[in-house]
């Protein structure tokens, strides 16, 4: 089927109309918006269609693009002013309105989700540290507990300790020895 500027204009009008980009892009549901207008085209009997959602999606992004660079060269374009708009144009600007407001929701939806995600892992965080300084604390608690059983338990006997001991135990063999002569 060759797109007629007929076709092209109902086409934009149908596709304004039931909106396919309030869905999820690549989604059965935006799948099932583009079939049901490929349906309602073909029923159409004065430009007579002949499409599937296929074409129809393909031929949308075509005019879209087509619409988007004539819209640039105008830009760039000095001295010149531009025509009144055709119907064609305005309901391509509709179209190319409906997908950036469609594009900047999901955004929108997508910076809510990663903000959530971030707030969550930095809860989580915090609470691993949490546990994390209670354990330590507790291992530091048991620890000293634990150090001053072993002290008082198996204290290793230092030479001045033992040198200590042989002069005490030197001196009362002296004082016994004494008294007892």
């Amino acid at each position: 089927m060759s797109w007629t500027k007929d076709h092209d204009l109902i086409l934009c009008r149908e596709v304004a109309n039931v909106n396919p980009y309030m869905t999820k892009k690549g989604s059965t549901q935006r799948s099932s918006i583009w079939e049901k207008i490929a349906d309602t085209l073909n029923k159409c009997s004065v430009p007579k269609f002949f499409v599937d959602k296929r074409s129809v999606r393909d031929h949308v992004g075509i005019l879209v693009n087509r619409h988007k660079k004539k819209l640039r060269d105008e830009e760039k374009a000095s001295g010149i002013t531009p025509d009144e708009p055709s119907e064609l144009d305005l309901a391509l600007d509709t179209i190319i309105a409906l997908e950036e407001s469609a594009d900047a929701e999901v955004h929108d939806a997508d910076s809510a989700k990663k903000e959530k995600i971030e707030s969550d892992r930095a809860k989580a965080e915090g609470i691993r540290l949490k546990a994390m300084k209670k354990l330590s604390d507790t291992r530091k608690r048991e620890s000293t507990c634990a150090s001053e059983e072993d002290n008082s338990k198996n204290k290793r006997r230092r030479c001045s300790d033992a040198m200590l001991y042989l002069s005490q135990r030197a001196e009362l063999n002296y004082e016994l020895k004494s008294q007892s002569l």
